[in-house]
Parts: C-alpha cells; structure tokens; sequence
C-alpha cells in the first residue's frame, strides 16, 4: 500500500509541474507524462479479462527535431484475476519507446499532433508457486501503438490506443499474452 501511495503521489507532483521552458519560448528537451491506462488481456488457453493499469504509466521522453523521439515508461499493473484465476497479483513492466511524429505537428514546437509508437521491454512479476508461496518472474514485452497530443494550456492531453504482447515463460508456467487498450494522460515539457 505504501508502494501505491508513493506511486499515486509522484504522479500528482508530475503534473502539477508547470512547463516553464514552453512558456518562455525555450525549446523543451524532455517530456514528462502520466498515464492511466484500461486495457482487455487475453492469455493463451485462459480467460480475457479487463486489466487497470493503476495508477499510471509513468514517462520520461526525450525530445528531438526530427520525428523521432524516444521515451522510458514505468508501468505499475493491477490484475484483478491473476495469473490462471488466482489471487490478484501486481506486476512492474518497464520498456523503452520510439515515438513518431505522423505530419508536421503544431503547437509548440511542433509536438503536438499524431503519432505512432513501438517499444519493448520487461514485465515483472509474482507468481503463485502452488505451494501457497510465489515465485517471481520476468518475461520480454513487446508493444505498438497510435495517438496524439492535444494541447491543454502549456502542456498536452495524450491519447492512445495500444497493443502488447507478453511472451510467455514455460519454466514458471506463464502463457503468453496479448493486452489491447487505452491510455489517457497528461504530458508537460521541461
């Protein structure tokens, strides 16, 4: 629970952090962005269910002139049905993102806009052993997506549409994973 406190208040200092370099017409270097994030996940031979991702998907992006740009997230998942129908279980995925721009972007600096993602990375977790215990794990994620920016006061509103795909871990008796969502966030420039 402290975890979730921690978490849940790092991410309202986040977005209480004005973008000052935006608003005296510097050119910004990072993007700083909270997301919270509701996706449907399908695990090979199991049941689909609904996973909240709580409470956000942390980011920290790089930006470029060109339209590439990269970012780091840090996503904290609550799976309410855990791992085969067990108890509810947390997960830690981080991943590394290349972001595209699609067109030439507006606002400032030209960031806001659509653009297109693709990324890769781990996701942590703790599985039951059956022996009332659980072991932890890590299996490669990959992931893809579509969104935009849309300008709010000197920051951004960001939407987008995702799709991953944990591969799965034999030794541990992980299946493999596909996860379809939304995020819904905030991104400021620093």
């Amino acid at each position: 629970m402290r975890t979730l406190t921690g978490v849940v208040a790092v991410a309202a200092g986040l977005a209480m952090v004005p973008a000052v370099a935006i608003a005296q017409g510097a050119a910004p270097k990072h993007e700083l962005g909270v997301d919270l994030g509701l996706g449907l996940q399908s695990p090979s031979g199991g049941t689909t269910h609904i996973v909240l991702v709580t409470p956000v998907d942390v980011r920290l992006g790089f930006v470029a002139t060109s339209p590439l740009s990269w970012e780091g997230r840090l996503t904290l998942f609550y799976d309410s049905k855990g791992i085969g129908g067990s108890n509810a279980r947390y997960s830690l995925a981080p991943d590394i993102q290349a972001l595209y721009r699609l067109g030439s972007g507006s606002g400032a600096h030209g960031l806001m806009g659509p653009y297109a993602t693709v990324g890769a990375g781990l996701n942590f977790a703790d599985v039951p052993n059956g022996a009332g215990g659980t072991n932890s794990s890590a299996v490669v994620r990959l992931n893809g997506g579509v969104g935009t920016r849309i300008p709010y006061g000197s920051g951004a509103f960001r939407i987008e549409g995702f799709v991953a795909y944990d591969f799965r871990n034999t030794t541990l008796g992980l299946p493999g994973t596909l996860e379809v969502g939304t995020r819904l966030g905030i991104s400021l420039w620093h």
